[in-house]
């Protein structure tokens, strides 16, 4: 009798168990936030998979680890004059001025792209090694992205822009609370288009200099408490 009933309570557990499995929801796909290139938004991670989607896509790549950043666009004067938030965020990545600032990221390059039927000329991504997120991409583009232009103004809506001075140029831009999409396009020599697209994680950027400066810390630390005993 004790038997019979230790199985039917096992063969209970197992039903439970079986039921409860089937009514489990499959994992549902994470959501791509803020601005995105080929479904790598500001909450996306670096990965071996990643890089692997990216070179099916751009072709083969060149990857760099501990790399110095310049979010500088076109010339200094132009990025101060028109994105001063980003050319002050720009000499926080790279203070002291003149020297050489390697920062914990990996850097992935693509100068192969149009043979993948693409209209990039150039691709550069930055990812953070302490998180995985994107920092900065930039891409170089020839005439056939103006349809990309296209596309991206019905995703994000309409954006803010300006006519530069003193060259025939024009950029277009969106925000995403401190991030930034930045379309600029111009002619080359021959007078054909030329675009070229630069997103800014800030929210990234900023979360990465303060695990550099939190790692400094230490480090001063030890300096200041060496120069107290030494004098």
């Amino acid at each position: 009798m004790l038997l019979t009933i230790w199985l039917v309570a096992i063969l209970a557990c197992l039903n439970l168990s079986c039921s409860s499995e089937n009514s489990e929801t499959p994992p549902q796909p994470k959501v791509i936030r803020g601005f995105a290139f080929f479904d790598l938004g500001a909450n996306s991670q670096y990965s071996s998979a990643v890089r692997r989607k990216l070179g099916e896509k751009l072709g083969s790549d060149a990857i760099s680890q501990q790399n110095v950043i310049d979010l500088t666009i076109y010339s200094t004067s132009f990025f101060k004059k028109h994105f001063s938030q980003l050319f002050n965020l720009n000499r926080q990545l790279n203070l002291p001025e003149g020297q050489r600032i390697e920062h914990n990221t990996t850097k992935l390059m693509y100068r192969y792209a149009r043979l993948k039927e693409t209209p990039f000329i150039d691709v550069i991504l930055y990812f953070s090694n302490d998180t995985g997120k994107p920092l900065f991409f930039k891409i170089s583009a020839g005439p056939g992205a103006a349809a990309i232009v296209e596309t991206i103004k019905e995703k994000y809506g309409p954006p803010e822009q300006f006519e530069w001075d003193n060259k025939d140029g024009r950029t277009i831009f969106w925000k995403d609370g401190k991030d930034f999409f930045i379309v600029s396009s111009t002619k080359d020599r021959l007078g054909n288009p030329e675009y070229l697209f630069c997103i800014y994680y800030v929210n990234n950027l900023e979360e990465m200099l303060a695990m550099e400066k939190a790692r400094k810390l230490p480090e001063q630390e030890k300096i200041r408490e060496a120069g107290e005993s030494a004098f």
